[in-house]
C-alpha cells in the first residue's frame, strides 16, 4: 500500500473511532506494528495488511 493509502486508512480509522489497541487486538499482532505501518516505519505482512484494512472498512462505530 502506497503512503496515500496508508493515510487513507489511518484517517478512516481515526473517524471510525476504532483505537489502535483494539484493532490490533483484533487482528492478532502489536499496537506497535500497528503504529509503524501507520507512519510508514514498516510495512505489515500481507494477511495482516488485509486482516487491518477489512476490519477498519466493516467497523460500525454504533453500537
Amino acid at each position: 500500500m502506497n503512503i496515500k493509502q496508508r493515510h487513507l486508512y489511518m484517517l478512516m480509522r481515526k473517524e471510525k473511532k476504532i483505537r489502535i489497541k483494539e484493532i490490533a487486538s483484533a487482528i492478532g499482532i502489536t499496537s506497535a506494528a500497528i503504529s509503524q505501518y501507520e507512519n510508514g516505519k514498516m510495512d505489515l505482512k500481507k494477511e495482516n495488511l488485509e486482516a487491518y484494512k477489512r476490519y477498519i472498512e466493516t467497523h460500525d462505530n454504533r453500537k
